[in-house]
């Protein structure tokens, strides 16, 4: 808990600088090109997020979509076998639960219109990454201290299972 914090509190200091402009979420999502998208670093929770894969798969090329993951994942680069995947070593975190510095520069190596972050909770790691991409619209779940990172907050309904939170995030993209 302690080391969550403090990973907060650089995090916010890193960012401190950074402010956001105001945007027009209206066409978003459609205008788009290039998306780095951040599946849930936890395996039980992964593929439940398949319908965000399918949206993404039918809105962009697949080599415009840079995918991270955890180390273990091999499932998603047969899901998406033409887009980037950048995959999180646990080396590549700090005590503080914050990328390092590697790992930040091959996610810096493209730009990005959109990034969305797939956990369901807030995850240091994911949530800073989605920060420093420098996204125009980055999308996550509505939790406690999201807004630092997230300019778009979707927020999950306790009562249902994750695949129709995702579902739900599905529906909302495809209004924008």
């Amino acid at each position: 808990m302690v080391r969550t914090w403090a990973g907060l509190s650089i995090a916010r200091f890193r960012f401190r600088k950074t402010h956001d402009e105001v945007i027009s979420f209206v066409n978003a999502f459609s205008s788009a090109r290039t998306v780095l998208l951040i599946m849930p670093l936890d395996r039980a929770h992964r593929f439940p997020a398949v319908s965000v894969l399918e949206l993404l798969t039918r809105k962009f090329r697949e080599d415009n979509i840079t995918v991270v993951t955890d180390e273990q994942d091999l499932q998603t680069a047969h899901l998406l076998p033409h887009s980037s995947h950048e995959r999180i070593l646990l080396s590549e975190v700090s005590l503080f639960s914050l990328p390092k510095k590697k790992l930040m520069a091959r996610i810096a190596a493209h730009t990005y219109d959109l990034a969305i972050d797939l956990n369901l909770d807030l995850v240091l790691p994911s949530a800073y990454i989605c920060k420093a991409s420098a996204a125009r619209v980055r999308i996550g779940f509505n939790r406690k201290r999201a807004d630092r990172f997230f300019n778009f907050l979707v927020q999950p309904d306790p009562a249902l299972d994750r695949k129709k939170v995702y579902d739900r995030l599905v529906r909302c993209l495809q209004m924008f």
